[in-house]
């Protein structure tokens, strides 16, 4: 049985075993000041040729009918993907949607309750999130983007002959490059953070999304293959290719995005007012959406998952009391989850996914 403090520290504690470090970081520091080359030079073209609202209404035309569009370089770039890497291999990527499909309820509610906040433990990455007045103002319209976005890669057949997976990849480096534009114009950036939403902060969003996932489900007590994670990692690997991250920042295996974590949460994971801020927004927005009896609990659920040093670094204190309790809680399913699969979980994400989609509908 692991030890307390295993389960008190489980993001922290599963990283220090690991003393061999995928990048330098030499390596990182240079990959903080690259955004992405093709994107960038794209929206800088927008604002030089004042196509502002072309762009902005191509990102609101529903993905399938994009080739209904006139033809443009905006339409062009959202079409694109990138070669096949030598790697690729596409019953890999078909088997890690099949786990999402698997356990998509589990990972979407792991997205809010442990990937966002732990994103938001990153500095000086959460100061761009900080600085935008979405995550601010926002933080449900901005959680069900994340998850749309998440469920149209995730889902399987989305990269297909007839998916659009490509698309909604390609829409959003176009919002990370309007992001990057307009925050560096910001009279309170420094180059001395890198360049908003660079390549090292967009590789820890990343394994956000892919490795911290798989350590949720584990804690949550389901049984993972080994070969259910590496695919799982594959795919998040494939979509990072997709992204124009730097190959070297997509890891191969599991164990390579461990020791890519280790290395990215050891340089940036700290304690910050923008960490904070963005936590205690998600928090009001939780205690907004849910029934007050599984909102008073829902900090020590995060806490239970990223572990006291990460839900320090964000401001979430301990709470002996409803620590304990969500502990327990979730300890209690974790045993059930041993024993049984969840039943309908694609299904009833669909459910959900769609009652937050229309509470937002009317947001721009």
């Amino acid at each position: 049985m692991a030890s307390d403090k295993h389960l008190a520290d489980p993001i922290v504690d599963r990283f220090m075993n690991d003393s061999i470090m995928p990048v330098s970081y030499k390596y990182l520091d240079k990959q903080r000041l690259m955004g992405d080359a093709q994107a960038d030079a794209l929206i800088r073209e927008v604002f030089l040729t004042h196509d502002q609202t072309k762009l902005y209404a191509l990102l609101k035309v529903p993905e399938a009918e994009l080739n209904n569009q006139p033809d443009s370089i905006l339409k062009n770039f959202l079409l694109d993907t990138k070669m096949l890497p030598a790697w690729f291999d596409v019953k890999r990527l078909q088997r890690g949607q099949s786990l999402f499909k698997h356990y998509a309820l589990e990972m979407m509610t792991l997205l809010g309750a442990m990937s966002l906040p732990y994103c938001y433990a990153a500095s000086p990455g959460n100061k761009a999130l900080y600085l935008s007045d979405k995550m601010r103002n926002a933080p449900g319209k901005r959680l069900m983007d994340t998850a749309s976005f998440v469920i149209a890669v995730l889902t399987p057949g989305s990269f297909s002959e007839n998916g659009t997976g490509h698309i909604h990849i390609n829409k959003v480096r176009l919002i990370h490059a309007l992001s990057r534009y307009y925050i560096q114009k910001h009279p309170t950036w420094t180059l001395d953070w890198g360049v908003p939403i660079n390549q090292e902060d967009m590789a820890g969003t990343n394994l956000a999304f892919s490795y911290v996932i798989l350590l949720g489900l584990q804690q949550s007590g389901y049984i993972l293959s080994d070969r259910e994670k590496e695919d799982f990692i594959f795919l998040w690997r494939y979509i990072g290719y997709q992204m124009h991250l730097d190959e070297e920042l997509l890891p191969s295996s599991f164990s390579e995005a461990r020791q890519l974590a280790n290395a990215i949460q050891k340089r940036n994971l700290k304690k910050t007012e923008e960490g904070i801020t963005l936590t205690q927004e998600l928090l009001n927005y939780y205690k907004q959406s849910v029934p007050p009896d599984q909102a008073d609990l829902v900090p020590s659920q995060i806490r239970f998952y990223l572990g006291n040093e990460v839900a320090e670094y964000i401001g979430i204190p301990a709470d002996p009391m409803r620590d304990k309790l969500a502990a327990s809680i979730t300890t209690f399913k974790s045993a059930q989850n041993l024993f049984s699969t969840p039943p309908d979980s694609y299904a009833k994400m669909l459910v959900q996914h769609e009652q937050l989609r229309k509470r937002f509908a009317t947001t721009d």
